[in-house]
């Protein structure tokens, strides 16, 4: 499964290796991607994801990090999990 979020709170590189360390923590996840620019994660993962532990984990590295569904209308796949 494929599943992007945007993150606002990411300006930096050291954000985008902060949320790859995380995300490797997660045996579940195959691949994860981070632009900056767009402030989008893309995550492929195993069906079995805990897409709330992992925002759980990526919100408590910052209080700026907050994980939100990423918008349909910017051409890239909503998140298929609930965050909530």
């Amino acid at each position: 499964m494929r599943t992007t979020v945007s993150i606002p709170g990411m300006h930096c590189k050291g954000c985008a290796k902060l949320i790859k360390d995380v995300s490797s923590e997660f045996p579940a996840i195959k691949q994860t991607e981070v632009d900056i620019e767009t402030k989008k994660v893309t995550l492929d993962h195993d069906d079995g994801f805990d897409m709330q532990k992992w925002t759980k984990e990526i919100e408590a590295l910052d209080e700026k990090y907050k994980v939100q569904p990423s918008s349909a209308s910017d051409g890239l796949p909503s998140a298929s999990h609930p965050l909530s």
